[in-house]
C-alpha cells in the first residue's frame, strides 16, 4: 500500500508539473558594454561582469537587463524605470543584442539626484515658512 501511495504522488507530480516550459529552446541575451568589470543583472539576478563572452540563455518572455541590483537603487527610482535600463523581449531560439552605456546612466543618477536634492530644498523652506507665518499668528 505504500508503495502505490509513493507511485501515486510521484505520478501526479510529473502530471500537475509544467514541463512545457522546459521543451523550448531558451532564448539568449548578449550583452556588451562601454566599461569592463560592469556587474550585469537580468531580472535582479547577477549573471556576470562584462565582458560577457557568451550569450546568456533565458526563458522565452519579457527581461530586464541592468548594471544595478534592484536592493541598492536609490529609493526614488528603485521601482521606476531609468532612461538606460533595458525592457527585452527574448523568443525562443532568438538572441537579443544589448549595449549598457554606464557613462550615461551615471549622469542621468546625478541629475536626478539634484532634482530630488533641490525639491527637498524647496520643501524645508515652505514648512519653515509656515511655521514662522504660524508663530506669527500666535504671537
Amino acid at each position: 500500500m505504500r508503495s502505490i501511495y509513493i507511485i501515486f504522488l510521484l505520478s501526479s507530480n510529473y502530471a500537475f508539473s509544467q514541463p512545457e516550459i522546459f521543451a523550448t529552446d531558451p532564448g539568449y541575451i548578449a550583452i556588451s558594454s562601454d566599461t569592463s568589470s560592469v556587474p550585469i543583472y537580468i531580472d535582479g539576478i547577477l549573471v556576470g561582469h562584462t565582458p560577457l563572452n557568451k550569450p546568456v540563455p533565458v526563458l522565452q518572455g519579457s527581461h530586464e537587463v541592468s548594471h544595478q541590483p534592484p536592493s541598492i537603487r536609490d529609493p526614488f527610482i528603485q521601482y521606476g524605470k531609468i532612461k538606460n535600463m533595458r525592457q527585452v523581449y527574448v523568443f525562443s531560439g532568438d538572441t537579443v543584442n544589448v549595449y549598457v552605456n554606464t557613462e550615461l546612466l551615471h549622469q542621468s543618477i546625478e541629475n536626478v539626484r539634484k532634482e530630488y536634492r533641490n525639491t527637498n530644498y524647496i520643501g524645508i523652506g515652505l514648512s519653515i515658512l509656515l511655521l514662522w507665518q504660524l508663530w506669527l499668528l500666535t504671537g
